[in-house]
């Protein structure tokens, strides 16, 4: 991608995670860019548009940070290490959630938004599946895991303020998570 396209993404990344979608114009993202409003037209086309690339782009790279993180890692490993993963993220000073769950809220009428985020949303739950067994219950495990990674996910938001409780909670996963792995 280029410089000036790149740019404009970046900033209207950052600007949907901190505020939303609905709360970021056009005229912020240009602000805060320092780009046109004809640039982000131009490389763009409409704000629509520009949420699509932003979340394909965002997918790309957490794909690719996921990937790495588990490399020469070997099943149990490997899903302990997607679930480190996710924590370091869900315990970083900016974290406000997943930016595929918000899309799909807020602009629920737009169905490529909504098959993205079943795209990134699938893609976690695939590679959970990969690093498991092929046994009876493969498949019962997998979605046991996803949901426990979505649930994760969503008490780092609403318990962020109380870390007695979050560390507790997270324990407790962890504790739940080796013990489904080890049946």
């Amino acid at each position: 991608m280029k410089k000036t396209p790149k740019l404009i993404a970046d900033t209207a990344e950052q600007l949907f995670y901190q505020k939303g979608f609905a709360n970021v114009g056009v005229d912020e993202i240009r602000d805060q860019s320092g780009c046109s409003k004809t640039t982000l037209y131009k490389h763009f086309c409409n704000k629509d548009n520009l949420i699509f690339e932003v979340l394909k782009i965002r997918n790309l790279r957490f794909q690719q940070d996921l990937i790495a993180a588990i490399k020469d890692l070997d099943q149990n490993d490997a899903i302990i290490q997607i679930f480190k993963w996710h924590l370091t993220w869900f315990k970083q000073d900016n974290f406000n959630g997943c930016l595929f769950i918000r899309a799909s809220e807020e602009l629920h009428h737009d169905q490529a938004i909504k098959q993205l985020a079943i795209e990134h949303k699938e893609f976690i739950r695939q590679l959970i599946s990969q690093q498991l067994p092929q046994t009876p219950q493969h498949i019962t495990l997998t979605n046991q895991l996803m949901v426990i990674l979505e649930g994760l996910l969503n008490i780092s938001i609403v318990y962020k303020d109380d870390k007695t409780l979050y560390d507790t909670m997270i324990n407790d996963s962890f504790a739940l998570i080796t013990n489904l792995l080890c049946n």
